[in-house]
């Protein structure tokens, strides 16, 4: 069952991903009215209901590309594992609501505060130490179960969710400079995109 999962759950990431960022302004529009809610219904229902439903349909076919495991890939597939953890920290951190996009789809002035969407900078936790530990997890969790049962379907869609985020990460910095500004700016500065600092930065920093 793990592959059918991470292949389900982050499939339906990649296509989330893809149908959110580039049509925002559209989004943003038809959800206005809509609310958090009706998002959610698209997103959960629809969109990763509906991944998960083709790639179960075809799973007798994907699930067979396999390799013999050798136990040093099982066990480094176990310690990435492992580390992913840290994301239920930046989840922690982050926020359902933010962690659904819906601080994408709902900005301050365009529904954020009538469906209680957090507009804030997060400076904390693992965002101390890298700016999208999120992305650096979900890696981890894909790669470490590909590694662990040996399926090159995983590996497959390792590849797509790093390909989707080289084209989604652009969009989602653009949209947070016009937000945040110059302290977003200086964040960008300090903090790495994707490999973490040493020393974690502090919030005064970003104003200094």
């Amino acid at each position: 069952m793990l592959p059918l999962f991470v292949a389900a759950f982050y499939g339906g990431m990649i296509i989330i991903d893809l149908v959110t960022y580039p049509m925002l302004s559209f989004w943003r529009g038809w959800l206005r009215r809509r609310g958090l809610v009706t998002w959610y219904l698209v997103e959960v229902v629809g969109l990763w209901g509906g991944t998960t439903l083709v790639l179960f349909l075809l799973s007798p076919w994907w699930l067979g590309w396999v390799w013999n495991e050798a136990l040093p890939l099982q066990v480094l597939g176990g310690i990435l594992l492992v580390a992913s953890v840290v994301g239920t920290w930046a989840v922690a951190k982050m926020g359902w609501a933010r962690l659904l996009f819906a601080g994408a789809l709902f900005p301050s002035g365009a529904g954020a505060e009538e469906n209680g969407v957090p507009q804030r900078l997060v400076v904390e936790g693992p965002y101390r130490y890298v700016r999208n530990p999120l992305y650096d997890t979900d890696l981890c969790l894909i790669l470490g179960a590909a590694l662990l049962v040996g399926s090159w379907a995983l590996v497959l869609v390792a590849a797509l969710y790093l390909a989707q985020l080289f084209f989604q990460l652009p969009l989602e910095e653009r949209e947070l400079r016009k937000r945040f500004g110059v302290p977003y700016l200086r964040y960008c500065e300090l903090v790495p995109r994707i490999w973490p600092r040493h020393s974690p930065v502090r919030q005064r920093d970003l104003y200094t």
